[in-house]
Formats: C-alpha cells, structure tokens, sequence
C-alpha cells in the first residue's frame, strides 16, 4: 500500500540569502477525492515517496493489479497507475489503496482539489489509516486552508502519535501561521523520535529567524551540519545568517564550503559576495556575483547587488 508523501525541503542548491535574510522553503505535498468516471489530472511529475509492496504470498488478479499500480506509481509512470487503479474501483468501489493511490497521483500533479475528493474517499473507507488523514492536510495546506490542515494532523496522530512526517508538516505549517512555540515543539519532537533528521534542525532554524532569534539559529544550524556535513544548502544558510550578524569573516568558510560541495549554487556565490562586500573585498565581490548569474543569469539578487556594488565603486 502507497505511503504517505510527505512535503520536502527544496534541492540543495535553494537555500537562505544573506541579505535580507528570507527563510528556506519547504515544498507541500498533497492529497485528493475520487475522480468521477474516466477524469485524470493533467500534470505529470516524478513521484518521490517509498510504496511499501506485500508479495510474500500468491497474489489474487486484483492483488495483482495493486502491485503493478504501485510499481508504475513507484516508477512516476503516473497515468499508467492511474489507469490501473481506476481498473481495481471498477471491481471494487471501496477500495482503499486505489482510492488513496489516486489521491497521492492528484496530489503529486498538483490537481490539489481532486486529491482532497479522494483522500476525503479514502478516509470514509478506512477511518482508521492515518496516511489518509495526513495527506489530506498535505493537500490543504497547499491550497491555504492551514487551520483545517492542522485539523487532519491532529486526527493523523490521534491515530499514530509517532507519525514523523505528520509532526514534521504540521510544526511547518504551525510556522507558516506564525504560531512558533507551537511549530518549535513539533521540531524537536522529530527530533526526539528520530535524532538523525538533520532537516528538522533547519526547520527549527527558520522558525527561530522568524522570531528574530538568531543565535539560536546559528545553533540549530550548527546541530544540522554536525549531522550532515556535507548539506551545502546547511552551510549556505549558515554563512547567509553570519552575514546578517555582521559576521563576514565566519560566514566566508561556510559559503566556501558551501560552493565547494556545490559548485552551481549561485546563491552561495550571491552571499559569498555580501560577505566580501562586508570585508570591504568589493572587486571579489563582483566577480562573485557574476558567477552567481552565469548560472543563473535572471537572479534577481544578484542582479540587484551587482548594480548597486557597481554604483558604489563609480562603475
């Protein structure tokens, strides 16, 4: 049966910039109701969630079927999935692992109001099933109705209280809502149920730069790149919060590493040059700059910092 898809920091070359500094983003994921007659959702993206498959025994012709809907859904071979799953509703209406497979589909082509429908479907088939309850809050969220999202967290984790991806995504939609005592102790309950979750220490981190904390940001970071020390985006957003402390001269390692383990990273390159400016190296700074938008030339920071850099030096 199809896991639950959780939501996910963006790739590794996204990350904090050092001035202003913004928060990282985390991307949701989503869920939905089932579709009526032959309808599917137009986007097509890669699936990025694990599906647990039961072939220990000699499957039935519809067991069969459910196989090879999760192996194709495994496989983002997603209309094929589709189409298998619709096959398993013809023959059994109420079947909970067509149902919520179509949800994690609508979902994952971001068709948000439809995967609501079917993860809706689902959870009136199977109340008890808390992958159904937390995808629906996924799909919520992503349409903006966080308060009902946290509604369907709750009820995830009344079911499974150790549901880490149900703490995970409520404490981020918790900060999202400004409620950050709230967002901070789902955090370091991930945390204290999984010790290795290295993104939870990033999470943590934005909420405490929400709340103007930033030495104990710093920290938070810190616990995340001792766990994971070869994150760049960790250390890009490290440099890009000493830079905001004033701290050039301790951020420039970070962003050098950061770079190092990146070398496409153009907002590394971005913060790499706010913390050369801050140590008045402003001919270095430029040339960072245009590495920045040589890999993305309509970076809108870099393009900003470069004109006001060149203006500052009679440019």
């Amino acid at each position: 049966m199809a896991k639950s898809l959780g939501k996910k920091l963006k790739g590794e070359g996204a990350g904090v910039k050092a001035s202003p500094l913004k928060k990282s983003a985390a991307t949701k994921v989503i869920s939905t109701k089932r579709a009526k007659g032959n309808a599917s959702p137009k986007k097509v993206s890669k699936p990025n969630m694990p599906i647990n498959i039961d072939s220990s025994h000699s499957p039935s012709e519809l067991q069969a079927t459910l196989i090879n809907a999760e192996k194709l859904h495994l496989k983002g071979q997603l209309q094929e999935a589709w189409v298998l799953y619709q096959d398993i509703l013809r023959q059994e209406p109420a079947h909970y692992a067509a149902i919520h497979g179509m949800g994690l589909i609508a979902a994952q082509m971001k068709s948000y109001s439809m995967a609501i429908d079917l993860f809706n479907n689902a959870i009136a088939v199977d109340k008890t099933n808390p992958r159904a309850y937390s995808n629906l809050a996924n799909a919520l969220a992503s349409e903006g109705k966080n308060a009902l999202a946290i509604k369907n967290y709750d009820k995830a984790l009344a079911l499974d209280p150790g549901y880490i991806d149900a703490i995970k995504n409520r404490g981020i939609v918790r900060a999202e809502l400004k409620r950050y005592k709230e967002a901070l102790a789902d955090f370091a309950k991930v945390l204290e149920l999984q010790p290795g979750y290295w993104r939870a220490h990033i999470y943590t981190a934005n909420v405490l730069i929400s709340m103007g904390k930033l030495d104990q940001a710093l920290h938070a970071y810190d616990l995340g790149l001792a766990a994971n020390p070869n994150s760049a985006a960790l250390c890009n957003n490290l440099g890009a919060i000493l830079c905001s402390m004033g701290r050039f001269k301790t951020a420039l390692p970070k962003l050098d590493r950061a770079i190092k383990i990146n070398p496409q990273y153009a907002e590394a390159f971005n913060n790499r040059a706010v913390a050369l400016i801050g140590l008045k190296r402003n001919k270095e700074a430029l040339i960072n700059y245009d590495q920045a938008l040589a890999i993305k030339p309509e970076y809108q920071d870099a393009m900003v910092g470069k004109a006001k850099l060149q203006e500052s030096m009679g440019l």
